[in-house]
């Protein structure tokens, strides 16, 4: 069973966590189950990728203190661009 219209506390989490695919899903006995999936764009950085709950208090709980992502941080032994000299043409 799918919920066409989020719950309140469903959608307040989707805006928090924007990263995340959350919804709500049933088994055969009726019993919910809230999942979130990291989506693709995010995914490498460190974020949980899938993160199961059995309510979505308990899911966003889970996601708020979960650890944070660390930022990507520049390799020094890599240029990102080249230097104004190597734009040059070389002559022959």
């Amino acid at each position: 069973m799918y919920h066409l219209i989020p719950s309140e506390d469903l959608r307040l989490a989707r805006e928090e966590f924007p990263h995340y695919e959350i919804c709500v899903l049933h088994d055969d006995a009726g019993i919910p189950e809230v999942t979130a999936v990291l989506k693709p764009p995010y995914q490498g950085i460190g974020l949980a990728v899938l993160v199961c709950a059995a309510t979505v208090s308990e899911l966003v709980h889970t996601l708020r203190t979960a650890p944070k992502s660390r930022l990507p941080r520049r390799n020094p032994n890599r240029r990102y661009w080249p230097r104004p000299w190597e734009l040059r043409p070389r002559p022959h």
